[in-house]
């Protein structure tokens, strides 16, 4: 039996003989046998890593295929909303309800006190848009105070009411060394229906 002896160094010279000299004593039909095994180690060794990455990638590419398929099944299931729906119904989630608008004006009146305001009769009128499905009610309140009471009565109104606008802010001095001024403020009020709301867009 031949032992090679690990540990010494071999010249290519000297590995090349003892090759030689081992095909020779296990004859040639054992070495075709000993080479085939080799490369079949060989090639077990480098192919199943190699495997393995294939596999996985298939594996990633058919996860993705099915998220993008996953997608476009969704997308074909929830049409795209339209921009003007969705400026409306954000437009709908910020409206007042009809039913309180006796409320807002009371909150106006208050408002109105808390700044040393004295409020005339004031004009009110409620009216329906069938398009946008919404109530506007328009309050006109003239007013005679101080510039600086005016100012911050309005403020104060669309503060507390966010759903208010203000429409109309007019002035008249009747003396130029006054410190009142005759004004006319027209606010409107956003309102929908409401749940337990009578009339309108049936």
């Amino acid at each position: 039996m031949i032992r090679m002896n690990t540990a010494s160094k071999i010249s290519p010279g000297q590995f090349q003989l003892k090759l030689e000299f081992a095909l020779h004593y296990l004859g040639w039909a054992k070495s075709i046998l000993l080479m085939a095994l080799l490369l079949a180690a060989t090639g077990w060794w480098v192919g199943v890593p190699y495997m393995q990455r294939q596999i996985y990638q298939l594996e990633e590419r058919k996860l993705s295929l099915q998220a993008n398929r996953q997608q476009l099944i969704q997308e074909k299931k929830e049409p795209p909303l339209d921009d003007n729906l969705v400026r409306l119904n954000a437009f709908h989630e910020m409206l007042g309800e009809k039913k309180h608008v006796e409320q807002q004006v009371k909150t106006i009146l208050s408002l109105a006190n808390e700044s040393g305001i004295n409020l005339k009769a004031g004009e009110y009128q409620l009216s329906e848009n069938s398009a946008g499905k919404y109530f506007s009610y328009r309050v006109q309140l003239p007013v005679k105070a101080s510039y600086s009471q005016i100012r911050k009565f309005t403020e104060q109104v669309l503060l507390a009411i966010p759903y208010a606008s203000l429409d109309e802010m007019s002035f008249k001095r009747e003396a130029v060394s006054g410190v009142a001024v005759d004004s006319k403020l027209v606010f409107t009020i956003y309102l929908s229906a409401g749940d337990n709301a009578k009339g309108g867009f049936e």
